[in-house]
């Protein structure tokens, strides 16, 4: 599939029962497809382990979801520029020097999975289209690109998953997320499940406390707008990488589509 031109890969897991069966499976739509199903395709050399998740829930009372993960860019800065909403500046410090002026183009990605991928995935297979039943989820920028998704999709999406977002004002212009949630409101009402661990680092944030911080000026936001269905943790020893959010999937999983508490 094409987005800017560009071949995208679409990555789609099928539940283990999915052939002999002729039901519909909830969805769940993710960022950074390459990371979620197979060590050999992520860009660190870890994954999600998305797939070993929902083949655990197959025959038990919580019923897996089809997984549709999209590919994101291998080169960081073409990365930033599909998870980001806004144009901005990439530097490590605001006092430090330019390294790559950022043409963010997020809302044209959110309009490609909603609106090109989601109805292809619906044509081929026995994907829900009941909105109660249709997640979005990601992690670091994935987790920006969630929440705007959710914000922008509100009325085809019922569950978000932001896994260690990161929408700081330094450096990408984070107020362009915070205000596309404030003005899309809680109507119909969404399900977030957000998280952030205690250790986490990135090149341009150093202190782990900035993004538990971080983290509380988005849940701000979201009861701001009304939303009231939200999960908050600060995982304990949770770093910024796959390994840490496959941990913390399964629980995110069962609780936003199933109700199941932590």
């Amino acid at each position: 599939m094409l987005l800017r031109d560009r071949r995208v890969t679409v990555r789609i897991y099928v539940p283990s029962d999915y052939e002999w069966s002729d039901r519909e499976y909830p969805v769940l739509y993710m960022f950074d497809g390459h990371n979620l199903f197979d060590r050999t395709t992520s860009t660190y050399g870890k994954e999600w382990r998305v797939d070993e998740t929902m083949e655990g829930l197959s025959g038990g009372p919580n019923s897996p979801a089809i997984v549709v993960g999209m590919d994101a860019p291998q080169d960081r800065y073409e990365r930033y520029a599909m998870y980001t909403a806004t144009d901005w500046e990439y530097r490590k410090r605001p006092d430090t020097r330019l390294l790559k002026r950022i043409r963010g183009y997020g809302a044209e990605t959110a309009t490609f999975l909603m609106e090109e991928v989601k109805p292809w995935v619906e044509s081929n297979y026995r994907a829900s289209r009941d909105r109660d039943r249709i997640g979005v989820a990601g992690s670091s920028m994935g987790g920006y690109m969630a929440l705007f998704v959710g914000a922008r999709y509100q009325r085809k999406v019922s569950k978000v998953m932001a896994f260690s977002p990161v929408a700081l004002e330094q450096p990408m212009r984070g107020h362009t997320l915070l205000e596309a949630i404030a003005e899309a409101g809680a109507v119909p009402a969404q399900r977030h499940y957000l998280d952030m661990g205690d250790r986490e680092r990135l090149e341009y944030v150093h202190d782990a406390k900035v993004l538990v911080n971080h983290l509380e000026d988005i849940l701000l936001t979201l009861a701001a707008a009304g939303h009231r269905d939200v999960l908050a943790r600060v995982v304990e020893g949770g770093r910024h990488d796959e390994r840490a959010w496959a941990k913390r999937f399964p629980e995110g999983y069962l609780w936003a589509f199933h109700g199941v508490e932590p």
